[in-house]
């Protein structure tokens, strides 16, 4: 179940590189006075691996891993070309050594010593624009008001559930949820959406994939592990809607499910029609 969009924009992520451990100090602990958080690498590997799994906002190059060719700045600007890259020089450094930090594709090259004031205020400047990239793709991907994944989210999501799936040999199944009966109003709809919200699992990426319609998908999930979490949320989100079957009041759920088989390839499409057909004849 995805949970409401965590709010780190007020802490973008900066990556401290090539700095020995007393250079290293006063920037770190000023970025994080300032807001940001610091990770920090070692060498060049260190530095491509942390760019590669963490996607940080802002790179912060020294000059031991950034001259003499600034041959790691050009990697490192490769893996991510729309991250700003700030290298520090030794000492003064000259028109010709900025230009060639420029074309290894750093977006400024910083004489030492230089101010941590301002090269808060620089980083701010960077990263803006990052920031709004991320705000725009966060509202594609998730719904705010309800917390769940939008149609295209959770296929996103689905296509990485089901490549972790297939690497690590695991199932990945998908369940289908829609009321009973067509709800009066849009109203009704996102009081559903916020329902299954509460009652889905954090493992799991759960969004809209219809106007009254909702799918979950769940990796490393047996056939009997998905009829069970089926059943548990169905019966969660009646509860939580009111619905008395004896009496006919409150809004019912049909569900159906289905689970991968193939540890070869995975097809969330696939996955999700076999479980609208099980929702059909359920």
């Amino acid at each position: 179940m995805p949970k409401p969009v965590p709010d780190i924009r007020s802490q973008p992520l900066v990556l401290l590189a090539g700095l020995g451990a007393e250079q290293t100090q006063d920037p770190s602990n000023a970025l994080l006075r300032g807001g940001f958080r610091v990770v920090t690498a070692s060498d060049a590997r260190q530095a491509a691996d942390v760019v590669q799994s963490h996607a940080p906002h802002a790179i912060i190059l020294g000059a031991d891993l950034a001259a003499p060719d600034y041959s790691v700045c050009r990697t490192l600007h490769a893996l991510a070309a729309a991250t700003p890259i700030i290298v520090l020089g030794n000492g003064e450094l000259h028109g010709s050594e900025q230009l060639a930090a420029f074309r290894a594709g750093a977006w400024d090259a910083i004489s030492d010593p230089y101010d941590l004031a301002e090269l808060l205020v620089r980083l701010e400047l960077f990263i803006e624009p990052r920031l709004q990239l991320d705000r725009v793709s966060d509202e594609r991907l998730f719904d705010r008001a309800s917390g769940l994944y939008t149609p295209s989210g959770l296929a996103r999501r689905a296509i990485e559930l089901a490549a972790l799936a297939t690497r690590h040999g695991l199932t990945l199944a998908c369940a289908v949820f829609r009321p009973a009966e067509a709800l009066p109003t849009r109203a009704d709809d996102d009081r559903m959406a916020v329902a299954l919200r509460h009652a889905g699992r954090a493992s799991d990426a759960l969004g809209r994939t219809g106007q009254a319609e909702f799918a979950v998908f769940a990796p490393a999930s047996s056939t009997l592990v998905a009829t069970r979490l089926m059943h548990r949320i169905t019966d969660s989100v009646e509860h939580q809607l009111g619905f008395v079957a004896q009496h006919g009041a409150g809004v019912g759920i049909r569900s159906g499910c289905s689970m991968s088989y193939s540890l070869h390839h995975i097809s969330p499409p696939a996955l999700l029609a076999r479980a609208r057909i099980a929702l059909e004849l359920h």
